[in-house]
């Protein structure tokens, strides 16, 4: 686990300089022909990139729920990460920024931390920490860092799949629950939940499986019950998803045309790494659970995500970077790695020109 949070230090600080350098070319247009311009004062600097994260939706969602009342902050939103930001933001007024990162991060390594340990069910502990290195450095995971309530997204369906390998179904429903909170892929997700519990308790007495099974789908059922206009047009949201729109393409003939426009290039490359992992999972991995659950996580969030909000929410289904540790070797390890560095530099200094 060391190496996941050295990497993800290492990560950060270089695309927090790769974002100052780049303000500060864009605040210095008179030295537009030299490769290395003057420096603006480092807070000017900084100050400039707060300003750019404060926009963010989160920040501005937590903005605008300081101006109310504890007690309405669940009438307002029903996102767990915000009703948490609005506590915090009690004991640092007018810092909604420094919360909503502080928040991110925190539920960033928590994700990474389950990842490490869900991935090391599958494989040996050196392919878990690979595969928590390449979250790490994929292309859109600054996000997570800056500013993001997918860090939660991330945790919770992390959490959610290990603990129903470790046969925790507590934990398994609280973790479904929150996230059923919001988002309607929970939905997707109760299928794969209910095989793995049928798997794990089918020689248990009768009522220790219900014993079980309702401390794991009680909590959910609430949830569907409180938000049921939210999942009333669950349907619509599965047709027009990013799978969807796929076997639709390939139904049409058209799966290279608009798929591989400058506009979908991102999306559709982004499908194809995280596909390839979970191949990888299903070819090389021992069990038969182990070797289907990264495909199926995947399958969930290609069902429930648009095309143009898959290079984050890919993420979900980190575990399928497991799959591709466990396939390739070092030194193609280290060229991907090398790749996304490079890539996730790009991505930063495209967002702050």
């Amino acid at each position: 686990m060391w190496k996941i949070f050295l990497a993800f230090a290492t990560h950060r600080f270089l695309l927090i300089a790769v974002a100052l350098f780049t303000i500060n070319a864009k605040i210095s247009p008179q030295y537009a022909g030299r490769a290395i311009r003057p420096m603006q004062p480092r807070a000017v600097l900084i100050n400039e990139l707060i300003k750019r994260i404060s926009d963010g939706a989160e920040v501005k969602a937590v903005r605008a729920l300081s101006q109310h009342s504890f007690s309405q902050v669940f009438q307002l939103t029903q996102d767990p990460f915000l009703w948490l930001a609005r506590l915090i933001s009690f004991l640092l007024p007018n810092q909604e920024i420094w919360v909503v990162i502080l928040l991110s991060n925190l539920f960033l390594l928590l994700f990474l931390w389950e990842l490490d340990i869900l991935a090391g069910r599958m494989a040996l502990p050196e392919v878990a920490s690979g595969a928590g290195i390449l979250a790490v450095l994929w292309i859109t995971s600054y996000e997570l860092s800056w500013g993001s309530n997918l860090s939660l997204s991330c945790y919770l369906v992390t959490l959610m799949f290990r603990c129903a390998i470790d046969n925790q179904w507590l934990l398994t429903g609280a973790s479904l629950a929150l996230f059923a909170f919001t988002d309607r892929m929970a939905f997707g997700f109760v299928p794969v939940l209910l095989f793995l519990f049928w798997h794990f308790n089918r020689f248990d007495p009768a009522s220790e499986v219900l014993k079980k099974g309702f401390l794991m789908f009680v909590p959910v059922i609430v949830v569907v019950v409180i938000r049921w206009r939210y999942y009333q047009d669950i349907w619509l949201l599965v047709q027009s998803s990013a799978l969807s729109n796929v076997i639709g393409a390939i139904k049409q003939g058209t799966l290279a045309d608009w798929p591989l426009s400058q506009a979908n290039l991102g999306q559709t490359l982004s499908i194809v790494v995280f596909l390839l992992g979970a191949i990888g999972a299903l070819i090389v991995n021992s069990s038969l659970i182990l070797r289907f659950l990264p495909l199926l996580i995947l399958l969930g969030v290609l069902s429930f995500s648009s095309y143009n909000q898959l290079a984050s929410r890919l993420l979900i289904a980190g575990i399928c970077f497991e799959g591709i540790t466990s396939t390739v070797s070092g030194v193609f390890i280290r060229l991907i790695q090398l790749a996304l560095i490079i890539l996730s530099c790009y991505e930063v200094v495209s967002l702050f020109q």
